[in-house]
């Protein structure tokens, strides 16, 4: 398949948001901070809380439907934060208007809407971009450049855990499709191998509306073995700017790399704070610009949209293809879940939508 449709873009670049949450916050303030880009237009359900919103983030122009930001000439890409379920009516729209997408991950809630979301982008030839930040981590994108020294890979353990007290506000999705799909993209970048056959664990501690506890396993055609961990479990980190813990291992015949995000990097100890260990990778802000993997990403968007770059992010069909695995995963743990257990949220119904 031809890769999407850039034509160089002379002028400023210009930015529509559609879901004006906490997340869209970052993408404005990130995107404010760069050379010639602008957010030009904030989109929301609700009419008073789009307005004031878009107040707040400095949005000359708002509304209440994608249409009708991207009936504004002006406007090159649509930034889609709205809830999973949401982000297929988002993203079609604008790229059948004719505009390029960055959409946050998990690329869809469904397999029908990321289909439609993969065939919307081969469609208009626009780019659409899923937000797998880690790509852009430098120490990520490293330890693929090296992977070659320690090859065949065998082993890959990746972890995820993060403070108990966020998962009141993230448990409306299962954390193999909403956090746990991060390192099941990483997986796929490394290995460039199909799976072949996946084998999920779950359990529910906290009695929210799903897992808390969640272990998968995926195995490879090539024969590598892959481990996911991700919990909520993690004491609140008072004294941290990260408030996840998080990385990677992987084992080959030659060898082991791996990196982590709280190991190393800036640690301050103060009177006020205590010991505070700073995100110097992932949404670290230096000279009010975005300098971490999240702006990486961005100006990587920016200089694609501009025909300055050849794209080197997650595919459609790369996050289509990592979304089917976290489902998979999800299915497979509720037919081994323990009776025991706190029933998951829509047990007994297809969570991903097939």
């Amino acid at each position: 398949m031809s890769g999407p449709a850039i034509r160089p873009v002379s002028r400023r670049t210009r930015f529509a948001i559609v879901g004006l949450g906490a997340f869209a916050e970052r993408y404005v303030r990130a995107l404010q901070g760069m050379s010639g880009v602008e957010v030009t237009w904030g989109v929301g359900r609700d009419p008073l809380r789009t307005a004031e919103a878009a107040a707040r983030l400095g949005l000359p122009r708002h509304a209440t439907s994608v249409a009708e930001a991207c009936a504004d000439d002006t406007v090159d890409a649509v930034i889609v934060c709205t809830p999973e379920d949401a982000h297929r009516e988002a993203a079609v729209a604008a790229l059948d208007a004719g505009k390029h997408v960055i959409v946050e991950k998990p690329l869809a809630s469904t397999d029908e809407d990321g289909v439609a979301m993969v065939r919307a982008a081969r469609s208009s030839r626009k780019l659409l971009m899923p937000a797998f930040l880690l790509r852009f981590d430098y120490r990520y994108a490293r330890l693929k450049q090296r992977l070659q020294e320690i090859e065949p890979v065998h082993s890959v353990y990746a972890y995820r855990n993060f403070d108990r007290s966020l998962f009141r506000l993230y448990s409306r999705t299962h954390s193999f499709i909403e956090n746990a799909i991060h390192d099941i993209d990483l997986m796929l970048w490394y290995l460039d191998s199909p799976v072949v056959r996946v084998h999920g664990f779950c359990r529910n501690t906290l009695g929210l509306p799903n897992p808390d506890v969640n272990w998968g396993v995926l195995e490879f055609a090539s024969g590598a073995l892959g481990v996911l961990q991700t919990t909520w479990l993690y004491p609140d980190q008072r004294h941290a700017d990260l408030q996840w813990n998080a990385g990677i291992h992987v084992m080959g015949a030659r060898g082991v790399l791996e990196c982590a995000n709280d190991a190393g990097g800036f640690i301050a100890n103060t009177d006020e704070t205590g010991i505070l260990l700073l995100d110097q990778t992932g949404w670290a802000d230096i000279h009010g610009e975005a300098r971490g993997a999240f702006g990486a990403m961005l100006r990587h968007c920016v200089a694609c949209i501009r025909a300055e770059a050849e794209y080197a992010g997650t595919t459609p069909e790369q996050a289509l293809e990592a979304m089917r695995i976290a489902c998979r995963l999800v299915e497979d743990s509720q037919r081994r879940l323990p009776a025991s257990a706190h029933p998951l949220q829509g047990e007994g119904q297809d969570v991903c939508g097939r």
